[in-house]
């Protein structure tokens, strides 16, 4: 009997320190996930394609250890180099991580892609942060999910806000934009007021050379644009992607630019050289530029438009991790993937962010209010044939060549019919 119970005890000692070997560095494990100790790759190769391993190099080695397997990396940025690796079937044990314009929509209409939500529950989604849960979803084709864990974490880093000249806004005493969006009318005709009292002719030789407001000149800054007033090219309607550009509230966006250059307050000009009140568009990273030209600036969200109901943070990149349809032991890679990138592997980049790119506080709060308030918002056809055949009505509207809804309603047919081919609708 005290055999039996020293060989229980040493059984349980085991297993109590294998479970701590396997969650030693505070793994979680995710809904729907195996753990560590149920996947043995037996000594196998797996390839990140396009993305890099994890910077916390322990984490690699034990990965490494526990799964019994080889990690390395391999760089293809487009669909016809990955779409050529799954057809020879060198993709078996393969991870992409990517962002979604470098051919995300080529490699799942061809059925290159692994529907991730026939293996994942939906409880696993819900697990994940924010930005990535809103990219699977964006992302999701005839009713699947193709995202199998963590790439966006904690933000998207493609957020567009707006950023603005202090000095200016104090030289000819307007009210804050910050102020503005704190109080909740922070607004298209509240910026057109500001733009208004900053545009003029400084130098009275009869040319505007002071600009309330950056030019919106072409098909991809009006497609970033036109989100302030909650639209995008397609929308989901009763899960059929419908064309929404020929909406009343795109129609509006259109000629709302086209009025604000014909009043001479948007157009050329350089916020870096603080020549501009109120620069569009921006990604955190581009402010860079005008903190190292030494501008004053603040930030703030994008100004609602009339047919926003609440302020967006357009993105140009959704990112997401991947597998090829041809993958062997899907359950053991989603493991695997898992345990590799987990929530908060970001924060390092976060914190670059902030010390880089913001001088204040006021800076810190406009970003985090946009990392709180980001739901997904932006275009998921960039690079795709979709933005390639609005590239020219786009311009004809912009350059007033044509009138908004009816260059929309001639483009209507033709995109209606790509996203009826992509989506198989």
């Amino acid at each position: 009997m005290k055999r039996l119970s020293l060989m229980l005890f040493v059984m349980v000692f085991v297993m109590v320190m294998a479970a701590g070997l396997v969650y030693a560095d505070d793994y979680e494990l995710p809904p729907g996930v195996k753990s560590p100790d149920e996947v043995d790759f037996g000594g196998k190769t797996v390839t990140i394609i396009r993305g890099a391993l994890p910077s916390d190099e322990e984490r690699v080695e034990l990965a490494q250890e526990l799964f019994n397997v080889k990690l390395e990396t391999l760089r293809l940025e487009n669909a016809d180099s990955i779409i050529a690796r799954i057809m020879a079937g060198d993709s078996k044990y393969d991870i992409i991580r990517a962002p979604h314009r470098e051919g995300y929509f080529a490699l799942v209409s061809a059925g290159m892609l692994l529907p991730a939500s026939d293996y994942l529950p939906p409880e696993f989604y819900e697990w994940l942060p924010g930005p990535d849960r809103y990219a699977i979803e964006k992302l999701q084709y005839q009713g699947k999910y193709y995202g199998i864990g963590i790439h966006e974490d904690l933000f998207n880093e493609s957020m567009m806000i707006a950023a603005y000249n202090r000095d200016l806004i104090d030289m000819y005493g307007l009210p804050d934009p910050w102020d503005l969006y704190l109080a909740g009318e922070w607004t298209w005709a509240a910026m057109e007021e500001l733009a208004i009292v900053i545009t003029q002719d400084t130098d009275g030789d009869g040319v505007i050379d002071q600009r309330g407001i950056t030019d919106i000149p072409n098909r991809d800054n009006f497609i970033r644009f036109a989100h302030s007033n909650g639209v995008e090219t397609a929308a989901q309607v009763d899960g059929k992607w419908v064309f929404t550009y020929n909406t009343e509230a795109a129609v509006e966006a259109f000629n709302t630019i086209i009025r604000w250059r014909e009043m001479g307050i948007m157009g050329s000009g350089d916020f870096n050289a603080g020549k501009v009140g109120i620069s569009l568009n921006n990604h955190l990273a581009n402010v860079r530029h005008a903190k190292a030209a030494g501008v004053n600036y603040g930030l703030v969200p994008m100004p609602r438009g009339p047919h926003a109901d609440r302020h967006y943070y357009a993105t140009f990149a959704f990112m997401m991790m991947t597998l090829p349809v041809n993958v062997e032991d899907p359950d053991a890679m989603i493991a695997l993937a898992n345990f590799l990138y987990r929530p908060g592997d970001r924060q390092e980049v976060l914190d670059r962010f902030v010390n880089e790119y913001m001088n204040d506080q006021q800076h810190f709060r406009a970003y985090m209010e946009a990392i709180e308030n980001y739901r997904g918002e932006g275009d998921p056809f960039q690079y795709t044939a979709i933005w390639d055949n609005l590239g020219t009505p786009v311009s004809q509207i912009l350059s007033g060549q044509k009138g908004a809804a009816a260059a929309m309603d001639e483009i209507a047919p033709t995109i209606q019919a790509q996203l009826n081919d992509l989506f198989k609708q």
